[in-house]
C-alpha cells in the first residue's frame, strides 16, 4: 500500500509564521493521517528557512506516530560526524521515526560558500559521508532506535543519484521527474530499495497560480509546461487521478510539497489527505 507524506517546513517566500504555526502543523499532518512529515535544509538560501535539525525536533515532540525527514539534508555541507550525532538522536528521541534524506546540492552556490566546501567536491563528498554515517550510526549514545540508524533516501533524478542510491542508499527520493522518467528511474535502481518521490502540489489551484508562486520559492522562471508535466495541480479528483500515474510507475511512498505559503498550508494538508485517500482506493 502506497504511504504518503507531506512537507511542513519550506523555504518562505514572504517571510516567516509566528512560531507556533510548525507545531500546529505537525499535529495537523498526523490527525490529518499521513504517514510522514518532512523539512527542507539550505545553509543560505535566497528565502528564509527554519534549519532543518529544529524543524524536525519539533515536528517529533508534538507527534507520536508520524515519520519525520529531511527532505532533502544537502549531506557534503556538514561533516558526517555531525550529521550522524545529530540524526541519531532525532531517532532515539522520536521512537525510531527518523528518515534521512541526502542530497549533493549544488543549486545554490551561496550554501557552498558560506561552509566553506568547494562545490565541485560535493559528489564525492557526500559519497564519502554516506559510507561514513553507516559506520558512525551504530557507534552514537544514546543510539538510534531504528538498527543501523534511520534509513538513507538518496535524493535527486540524475544518473549519478540513481547510482548513489543503488551503492549506498536505502530508498530512492527525486523531485522533478516525470511518472514516466520516474518509471526508468525504477528500473536502474531494482528491488530492494524504497521507491519514493516528492511532488509539488496545490490542490484547487491553477496551473499558472502554481508556477508563478514556484518560480518565487526557487528564483528560477518555470513554464506552464514544466508545471504540468512534474507537478500536481488541479482539483482533489484531478491531483489523484495524478498521484495514481505515480502509483501505477512504482511508487511506493509520495511525499506532497505544497506550493503555499504558511498562512495556506494547513487547508492543503487537509486537500492533500483527500488526493492521498482517494489514489489509494
Amino acid at each position: 500500500m502506497t504511504a504518503f507524506g507531506v512537507q511542513g517546513s519550506s523555504p518562505l517566500v514572504d517571510g516567516p509564521p509566528e512560531p507556533g504555526h510548525y507545531v500546529r502543523i505537525a499535529q495537523a499532518a498526523e490527525a490529518a493521517g499521513f504517514d510522514s512529515l518532512w523539512a527542507s535544509d539550505h545553509i543560505a538560501f535566497h528565502h528564509p528557512l527554519l534549519d532543518v535539525t529544529v524543524a524536525l525536533a519539533t515536528f517529533a515532540a508534538v507527534t507520536e506516530r508520524i515519520r519525520i525527514g529531511a527532505g532533502v539534508l544537502l549531506l557534503p555541507l556538514r561533516p558526517p560526524a555531525l550529521v550522524a550525532r545529530e540524526f541519531a538522536s532525532l531517532d532515539y528521541v522520536s521512537g525510531g521515526r527518523a528518515i534521512l534524506g541526502v542530497g549533493v546540492g549544488g543549486e545554490v552556490r551561496a550554501d557552498f560558500e558560506a561552509v566553506g566546501v568547494p562545490i565541485r567536491e560535493r559528489g564525492a563528498r557526500t559519497d564519502e559521508s554516506m559510507r561514513a554515517l553507516r559506520k558512525l550510526f551504530p557507534r552514537q549514545t544514546p543510539a538510534p532506535v531504528q538498527s543501523g540508524g534511520p534509513p538513507l533516501w538518496v535524493g535527486g533524478r540524475s544518473d549519478a543519484a540513481i547510482r548513489r542510491a543503488v551503492r549506498f542508499g536505502d530508498g530512492w527520493f527525486p523531485l522533478w521527474v516525470s511518472p514516466e522518467r520516474y518509471a526508468e528511474g525504477l528500473a536502474q535502481v531494482g528491488p530492494g530499495r524504497t521507491a519514493a518521490l516528492v511532488l509539488p502540489a496545490l490542490v484547487g489551484g491553477t496551473t499558472e497560480e502554481a508556477r508563478l508562486y514556484l518560480s518565487r520559492r526557487y528564483a528560477t522562471e518555470f513554464s506552464a509546461h514544466a508545471i504540468e508535466r512534474y507537478c500536481l495541480v488541479g482539483s482533489p479528483s484531478q491531483c489523484a487521478e495524478r498521484v495514481g500515474e505515480y502509483v501505477a510507475a512504482g511508487a511506493e511512498h509520495v511525499v506532497f510539497h505544497p506550493a503555499v505559503e504558511p498562512s495556506r498550508l494547513e487547508e492543503q494538508i487537509e486537500l492533500l489527505a483527500e488526493v492521498a485517500y482517494a489514489a489509494a482506493r
